[in-house]
């Protein structure tokens, strides 16, 4: 059976993984031990019951010692939910490292839910190619375990509602680069679709070069 304990991984320097605070003097330990300057909470309000953690307790604490705060939640084994949710998560990590944060981001036992946010943002958002995400996540965070599932039927959810999009971005392409292959067009107009989708930008930001 699982028990709780107050555990981490760094990703690397600005991102790290971990178990959830029961109590603000978590929080006090986690911003001396792991140097973060912002947390990323993806519990949900049913995990928080669970556990009696307050949130505003959590927040106000977080606010007062001078730590970002921000909580975008995803059902606990749901894969459905964390499917739907993934966007709005990994959008508000990109808020958090945009402004220079060191963030550490947490569900409640630091396996499934935060490693996907974080593997979330290292694909849709870095691009960098999913395996070689996964296997960063792993080196800092041996225990992640995100659900692929979600990771899949989100980015999926993603090409089908923008596919208008990627279909004409991919064919502007060559215009621009016509020396590469009409599959390598398709696969750069997909990530750069995806990751103005999960940002929030507008059409207009489409045709920028994806990170990395």
């Amino acid at each position: 059976m699982w028990t709780w304990t107050l555990n981490w991984g760094q990703v690397r320097e600005d991102l790290v993984v971990g178990s959830c605070p029961m109590t603000v003097d978590d929080i006090d330990a986690i911003r001396a031990r792991t140097g973060s300057t912002a947390l990323l909470s993806v519990q949900h309000d049913e995990c928080r019951a669970t556990f009696g953690i307050d949130l505003e307790q959590h927040r106000e604490h977080a606010h007062a010692i001078g730590l970002a705060y921000a909580n975008v939640p995803m059902r606990d084994f749901d894969l459905d939910d964390q499917r739907r949710r993934l966007p709005a998560a990994v959008r508000g990590l990109a808020a958090l490292l945009d402004a220079g944060h060191r963030v550490y981001v947490h569900c409640t036992a630091g396996i499934n839910r935060a490693p996907l946010t974080a593997l979330g943002h290292l694909t849709f958002v870095e691009g960098i190619a999913p395996q070689q995400a996964f296997k960063l996540l792993r080196a800092g965070r041996a225990q992640a375990e995100p659900y692929w599932e979600a990771w899949s039927g989100c980015r999926s959810d993603l090409l089908e509602r923008h596919r208008e999009r990627i279909e004409r971005l991919a064919w502007q392409t060559p215009q621009t680069n016509p020396h590469a292959t009409s599959e390598e067009n398709w696969s750069r107009a997909e990530a750069l679709v995806i990751r103005a989708a999960v940002l929030g930008a507008d059409s207009a930001s489409f045709g920028q070069p994806a990170p990395g």
